[in-house]
């Protein structure tokens, strides 16, 4: 499965939900409110699942399985991630060597990550939309 460049993503609405509320988070815990502070802080906290589709992550651990490193492109935050994907896959797999790739990928990516992977410009970009968004349908609903 090639990655198509503006797809979207079907957990979109909760990964910037989730940043959203890092942020605000973020915001509240500070003495000396910092808006960048806020989003290094809401794109590094440790995040519900994976931001990628079982699919994408099945393809790409997929290649790594067979020795290639579909990596290698990738901005250092997605490569890390799929890194730790990977490390977690093989875990699992030893764990339960009958289970299939697809299944394994699906606990992987749906297991808590460590962190968002992306820049805390990108977390910016996205809690920005996600307000923008929560507004308007603030907007359309008479509030």
């Amino acid at each position: 499965m090639k990655k198509r460049i503006k797809s979207t993503l079907e957990f979109e609405r909760e990964r910037n939900t989730f940043l959203l509320r890092a942020f605000r988070e973020s915001i509240a815990a500070q003495s000396r409110i910092s808006l960048n502070k806020a989003f290094k802080i809401a794109a590094e906290a440790p995040a519900p699942r994976f931001w990628v589709s079982e699919a994408r992550a099945a393809a790409v651990i997929g290649k790594m399985l067979s020795g290639e490193d579909p990596t290698e492109g990738m901005h250092p935050e997605k490569r890390e991630m799929y890194r730790e994907m990977f490390s977690r896959f093989l875990a699992l797999r030893e764990e339960n060597p009958g289970e299939p790739i697809s299944e394994l990928c699906f606990r992987v990516v749906n297991g808590e990550a460590p962190r968002s992977y992306m820049s805390w410009h990108r977390a910016r970009v996205l809690i920005y939309k996600e307000k923008s968004r929560l507004r308007g349908e603030r907007g359309r609903n008479g509030r």
